[in-house]
């Protein structure tokens, strides 16, 4: 089969492009497939117009839009060009199917333009967050009005395909209320070989922690966020709360949030005196994540009840699970699909920062931590392979292929 993949966006910064579309292309070219991506990079403009393989998958930047003059210039000017352009790969192309990721801006408006054409090849939606008014727009600051615009986009292309994707169980269960007749199946972020060929799992980090200033006796915890997840006053209840209890605790933050969060947890803790017992990295380049988890005693990545987080699907439980980093978080949405308490990482009763913070002091003074690293580890590498995640993609190809040609007789 002659597959198209629609990346949302580009490379950098955000992960969706590096770390679900391409391993899920690769995995759906190792079985056969002919698979090709089409990639909008107007948030990594130094790869406008590029073009690779990688894996037996054709990889194609669009180049960047020129303006000629009959529309106002700005970012929707952009996206359209783009979204247009790759309508015209397409049309070009001739696939049997294009799998769309993301009902959204560029994405979003290239599966509403495909979607209009009389012969169009069959449409395969994926969704990896509540994109719209509910959901992932609560957490930006975008205007009203496009908000709307996002709910619409998201809806409307729920309709319009032919099968979905989901990354999470909340996800593959909205589009069955959307579009009811149409097949879905739950894909969780998984575990992409190709990412991670340059990690050592087993790196020493004392290198790491004498240059932050921090001895081989201290609890290193690692709080790995991007604020969205766990509000501000919640992370400085948890550290304030596990601070206390346990004298030897350190905290690196690894991340940062869009808004400057981690400035303003900064303040919250010289005020409450704990600012040396804080480092802030902000966000690393990939292959120097290693040499952090490596020097960590455990990861903390609790999410609040929200639609946003029980929608997502964050790739960060494969970083840490794969390094042998236990992980403490909390019993929402897909972070169920990587840790079970006790087995694979620590899950507080719900997610209130006094829950957090004693499922933390649980896991500082559990035995047996080799064997759950063990386990999580090969939870990751072996059970949430991308390989075993899309064995059943073929299928679905198939009946969405199927379904896009009765509805064209």
């Amino acid at each position: 089969m002659y597959v198209v993949y629609i990346a949302p966006f580009g490379f950098a910064p955000k992960n969706t492009t590096g770390r679900r579309v391409m391993p899920m292309a690769r995995a759906a070219a190792a079985v056969g497939h002919r698979v090709r991506v089409i990639v909008p990079p107007y948030d990594d403009p130094a790869t406008y117009g590029r073009e690779w393989e990688d894996s037996d998958v054709e990889v194609t930047c669009l180049p960047r839009p020129r303006f000629d003059g009959t529309v106002v210039v700005g970012a929707a000017w952009t996206q359209w060009r783009l979204a247009r352009a790759a309508a015209d790969l397409v049309d070009a192309w001739r696939p049997d199917l294009v799998h769309v990721f993301k009902p959204k801006a560029v994405s979003g408006l290239a599966q509403t333009l495909i979607s209009r054409w009389r012969d169009r090849p069959a449409i395969v939606l994926d969704l990896d967050d509540w994109e719209g008014r509910d959901g992932w727009s609560q957490n930006e600051d975008y205007a009203r009005a496009l908000v709307e615009v996002f709910e619409i986009q998201e809806r409307l292309g729920m309709r319009r395909c032919d099968a979905f994707t989901a990354a999470s169980r909340l996800l593959a269960e909205r589009a069955g209320e959307v579009a009811s007749d149409r097949p879905r199946l739950h894909i969780p972020n998984g575990f992409d070989p190709a990412a991670y060929e340059n990690w050592s799992p087993n790196r020493v980090g004392g290198a790491f922690r004498r240059s932050l200033g921090i001895g081989s006796d201290a609890q290193l915890i690692l709080i790995y966020t991007r604020f969205f997840d766990y509000g501000l006053e919640e992370w400085a209840y948890v550290i304030r709360e596990i601070a206390s209890k346990s004298p030897a605790a350190r905290f690196l933050v690894l991340g940062a949030g869009k808004f400057g969060q981690e400035r303003d947890l900064a303040a919250d803790m010289r005020i409450a005196g704990l600012a040396d017992r804080m480092s802030f990295l902000g966000w690393l380049p990939f292959a120097d994540i290693p040499s952090a988890l490596a020097a960590v005693d455990l990861a903390l990545m609790p999410l609040a009840d929200t639609v946003a987080n029980r929608a997502k699907c964050s790739p960060r439980y494969i970083d840490l699970m794969f390094a042998g980093v236990p992980v403490v978080t909390t019993p929402v949405g897909e972070a169920l699909t990587f840790i079970a308490d006790g087995e694979t990482g620590y899950v507080a009763a719900d997610s209130s920062p006094l829950e957090v913070a004693a499922a933390v002091r649980r896991a500082l003074t559990a035995k047996g931590a080799s064997d759950l690293r063990a386990r999580a580890r090969t939870r990751a590498v072996d059970e949430l392979s991308w390989k075993r995640l899309t064995e059943p993609l073929t299928g679905l190809y198939e009946g969405a292929v199927t379904r896009a040609a009765l509805r064209r007789a």
